[in-house]
């Protein structure tokens, strides 16, 4: 657009804006009066200066540059640009519009100089304080962030970064939180203010603060304003001081001091909140009257405390130092000791105190208890019932009870107490074989005992049994053997009685066993022929129905008899299957599946379900195959009998050092009255003429013998009319 004078006049009168016309060389040909207040002189006396004698030096460059574009391209270029007024008391910056037409241009400008200076200021600030601001437009989902944004994520000026790509700058744990922020933001327009970590692209772990706030129009939110602040120096110094403040607390706590500071001149003391508490001084004043405090002493410890009190004050040096028993709010008295630095004047007067209370109440209790440990330990040596004597590791004694002393010195004419000596010089000779293996045991740490036989003085045969006793330090380290001769003849003699008595227990067990066994075969022979006989006599019964009833009878009796007799055989037998026992190691899943198909026929005829679950792992024992098998067939046979309906389950289990078989039914159940003596010979749950199951209540009790002899438990838990379950668990290896 070209502009004759008249217009281009008319025009100036009617805007605010600076208006010049340019030639190529930068020559100013019109301006309007408004510019006057860049020149500071006439607009007539303006016309015909260069432009380059009012600009910045820093400006000059890019103004002719600027002018050659314009030239070349004919498109409008916006740029700012700094003036020094002829007075040189101000700067102005001045953003133009600059158009070219007709080998002229065209400025139009705007006085941005305010704006200018606070751009600058904020620049400077956010550089000093680690600031970076940033907008973005979440219609056309743009974003802008300043250089400092980029140097608080160590990235490269104008690095493509988006909002979703700096949320991956934080710790994993935090994302969610912080999104959760960004989306209430954008959606409802709520503000934020927090604090976190980043980890930059460096791999720089930076603590920053974060400010967002939004713009919105009819309720929606068109633009957002924010800053990030690098606040890694206040936050690690915060942490620093959580840190020493939590150590500081800590370590008052561990060794149970109370600090105080004590002014002489007021005699006033601050004491700690904690220590105020802890002894029921008043919480709500900082300092306490020392009068207040000497109450809280033990009367048998407040004379001599005031007067070294008085007696540190005057002496020379700086470093206070007292011990007292202090009365806490429980009403007990603590031992405390009291460390201070002092603090004096010119004239070396002790003006200030400061230090701390330590309680060594536990020190005190246990020095007292050392003390009495030795009183107790000295009388226990010398009034016990043996000799007992203390060695160091080299053998030499340490101790010795007055026993043991006046013997040595009667045989060998030496004062262990007073000269020193080692103890296998001053042994007795036939004690000297066994010392030295067994003091060596003891210096390896392991507690070794001999007996001894010898013959006193007297001629009397005396037994002693000897003790070697490891002492250790607090180091856990051996410095010292404890040696005890303890008078064992009366056991011994005691012991010979008793292989006296076994012996002919022994003798009673064997005669018994041969009773019962001599007892059962008297039966089983004329039993046999009994039935011998039957069976011919029933062959002559015309009835062929009796006959065969009468027949199933006689079986009948036959087996149970047979199974008594059995039963009372096993029991005479026990003591010898205990001496006789055959371990193998054998597979548990093998060994129980065998007795489980023993019994599936008569499972099967009384239509119950019988079940088998077997150990995938195997599991395998070493036992004797025999006597479990006998005592697990008992039990299953025991189950099925007593089931009418439902099922019987069988099941192996592998622990770790043990192998469970359970025997589970759904039969009549045991009442409580009878469960804890079902494994008692002779008992049934069924009894009296009357019972439905038959059976002589022995095979349980049998089974929990031998399930015992190999090292196993048996359990059983029952409820009435709703079944049984036994447990029997035998280690892998006994």
């Amino acid at each position: 657009m070209t502009l004759n004078t008249n217009e281009f006049s008319f025009f100036t009168e009617k805007t605010l804006l600076f208006l010049m016309i340019f030639d190529q060389k930068g020559n100013v040909c019109e301006v309007n009066k408004r510019c006057e207040v860049i020149f500071k002189l006439p607009k007539d006396e303006i016309k015909g200066q260069s432009i380059y004698n009012f600009l910045l030096d820093d400006e000059e460059s890019i103004f002719r540059n600027t002018i050659s574009l314009l030239y070349q391209n004919k498109e409008q270029i916006s740029k700012t640009f700094g003036f020094a007024t002829l007075a040189s008391d101000a700067i102005l910056y001045i953003k133009f519009d600059l158009i070219y037409s007709e080998d002229r241009i065209y400025a139009f400008g705007i006085d941005v100089t305010q704006e200018h200076e606070e751009h600058r200021l904020l620049k400077s600030l956010s550089s000093l304080t680690k600031t970076g601001a940033w907008h973005y437009d979440p219609i056309n989902d743009n974003v802008y962030f300043s250089d400092e944004c980029y140097h608080l994520h160590d990235l490269e000026v104008g690095t493509s970064l988006n909002m979703l790509e700096a949320l991956h700058y934080y710790p994993e744990a935090s994302r969610e939180r912080i999104k959760n922020y960004w989306d209430n933001l954008i959606d409802h327009g709520i503000s934020y203010d927090y604090v976190d970590q980043i980890i930059t692209k460096k791999g720089n772990k930076k603590w920053i603060r974060v400010i967002g706030e939004a713009i919105k129009h009819k309720d929606k939110v068109i633009f957002v304003n924010g800053c990030f602040s690098d606040i890694t120096e206040q936050q690690n110094y915060v942490e620093q001081l959580k840190y020493n403040e939590e150590t500081k607390k800590l370590a008052l706590k561990g060794i149970r001091s109370g600090l105080f500071d004590h002014e002489i001149k007021t005699n006033m003391v601050f004491y700690s909140k904690d220590f105020r508490r802890m002894l029921g001084l008043p919480i709500d004043t900082d300092f306490v009257p020392e009068a207040a405090f000497r109450k809280m002493i033990h009367p048998e410890d407040a004379q001599e405390a005031m007067e070294r009190h008085k007696a540190n004050l005057q002496k020379t040096g700086y470093h206070y130092f007292n011990h007292y028993r202090l009365k806490h709010l429980d009403g007990q008295y603590r031992h405390y000791e009291v460390y201070g630095y002092r603090k004096k004047n010119n004239e070396g007067e002790t003006i200030r105190m400061i230090g701390n209370l330590i309680d060594v109440h536990q020190k005190k209790i246990n020095e007292r208890t050392i003390i009495e440990d030795k009183s107790r330990l000295a009388a226990m040596v010398n009034n016990g019932f043996s000799y007992t004597i203390l060695l160091n590791t080299s053998g030499e004694i340490l101790m010795a009870d007055e026993d043991s002393i006046n013997i040595i010195k009667r045989d060998f004419n030496v004062d262990p107490t007073t000269t020193t000596c080692r103890f296998i010089d001053v042994m007795p000779v036939n004690f000297k074989n066994t010392f030295a293996n067994e003091f060596n045991e003891a210096l390896k740490g392991n507690t070794a005992k001999k007996e001894i036989e010898r013959t006193t003085r007297k001629g009397a045969v005396q037994w002693l049994e000897s003790k070697y006793t490891p002492i250790k330090d607090e180091n856990n380290s051996i410095n010292a053997v404890l040696v005890s001769f303890h008078d064992i003849t009366e056991q011994k003699t005691a012991e010979l009685a008793i292989k006296e008595a076994h012996l002919k227990e022994q003798e009673l067990s064997n005669l018994k066993s041969n009773i019962l066994s001599n007892f059962s075969h008297e039966i089983r022979t004329p039993l046999n022929g009994i039935m011998t006989i039957c069976n011919m006599l029933l062959l002559e019964e015309e009835n062929p129905g009796d006959r065969k009833k009468l027949s199933a009878f006689l079986d009948e009796s036959k087996e149970r008899l047979l199974a008594t007799i059995n039963n009372l055989s096993h029991y005479s037998e026990i003591e010898t299957i205990q001496k006789n026992l055959n371990y193998v190691e054998v597979d548990m899943n093998y060994t129980v599946e065998t007795s489980f198909r023993e019994y599936r026929h008569f499972a099967n005829s009384k239509n119950l379900d019988y079940i088998l679950k077997l150990d995938e792992r195997c599991p395998s024992a070493n036992i004797d195959e025999d006597i479990f098998s006998t005592a697990l067939n008992n039990i299953i046979h025991n189950s099925i009998k007593y089931t009418d309906t439902g099922k019987v389950m069988v099941k192996v289990k592998d622990e770790k050092s043990t192998v469970k078989i359970s025997i589970k039914d759904s039969g009549i159940g045991i009442g409580k009255d009878n469960l804890k003596k079902i494994f008692d010979p002779f008992i049934q749950e069924s009894i009296g003429l009357s019972r439905k199951y038959e059976g002589t209540g022995i095979g349980l009790s049998l089974s929990k013998r031998y399930i015992e002899i190999l090292g196993g438990k048996i359990k059983v838990t029952s409820k009435l009319n709703e079944g049984t379950k036994f447990v029997i668990t035998i280690p892998k290896n006994i």
